[in-house]
């Protein structure tokens, strides 16, 4: 009971974080359009600052997606590593 209460104040935490419900909706979207986003595309596209946050809600909500991770470097030369989210199953499909 008390893990539920925790789950359920952890996603408000996140819900109220992404600033409002169109990020997630907008993500959704983008991830049925496109099949990938990183966080450097939700944050240029949506404001979206906290991806991680909406991939955990999503995959709550029974959406698969995989997250890979890749080494690049960033704008100052620096090695650096960021996930690409691939959406492998949308709830719809299901």
């Amino acid at each position: 009971m008390e893990l539920l209460q925790h789950m359920e104040t952890m996603e408000k935490n996140i819900m109220f974080a992404t600033n409002n419900k169109s990020q997630i909706s907008d993500v959704i979207k983008h991830l049925r359009k496109y099949k990938t986003i990183t966080s450097y595309e939700a944050i240029k596209k949506y404001g979206a600052t906290r991806l991680s946050g909406i991939i955990y809600i999503l995959r709550e909500r029974g959406f698969g997606i995989e997250t890979e991770m890749i080494q690049g470097k960033n704008r100052y030369g620096h090695m650096t590593n960021y996930a690409i989210y691939h959406l492998t199953k949308d709830i719809e499909e299901v």
